[in-house]
């Protein structure tokens, strides 16, 4: 049970939930409960935590969101967090068209200003 204490995919908030309604936190200490709730966060909230110790639980808990919220702000840098690509390797479509976009203004740029100037007629 005490094994199966995890946060996986839910966020601080719901896992705090999640841990209070835990039946063995009626059992064991303040600083067991610190312990188990900390081994079972994320491992990015877990590395971010600037405290080593904690008096209380919801003080890890309120670190712990502190943390989250830090994240979310900080744009993914690892390198499971991909941009999704198409089968040729290209980013978005969007990027796509604003290639296209530009490579249209380069054409127009390479065109000798007296031949623009006909073709606006």
């Amino acid at each position: 049970m005490v094994s199966d204490i995890s946060q996986g995919k839910m966020t601080v908030a719901k896992y705090k939930r999640f841990f209070y309604s835990l039946p063995i936190v009626g059992e064991r200490t303040e600083q067991q409960l610190i312990l188990l709730a900390k081994a079972g966060l994320k491992e990015e909230i877990c590395d971010g935590l600037e405290t080593e110790e904690f008096a209380t639980l919801e003080a890890l808990f309120e670190e712990a969101e502190e943390v989250e919220e830090g994240l979310k702000e900080t744009p993914p840098s690892s390198p499971g967090k991909r941009r999704h690509t198409s089968p040729d390797h290209r980013s978005s479509k969007r990027a796509r068209k604003a290639e296209k976009k530009v490579t249209r203004r380069m054409r127009v740029m390479d065109t000798p200003a007296k031949e623009r100037r006909v073709k606006g007629r």
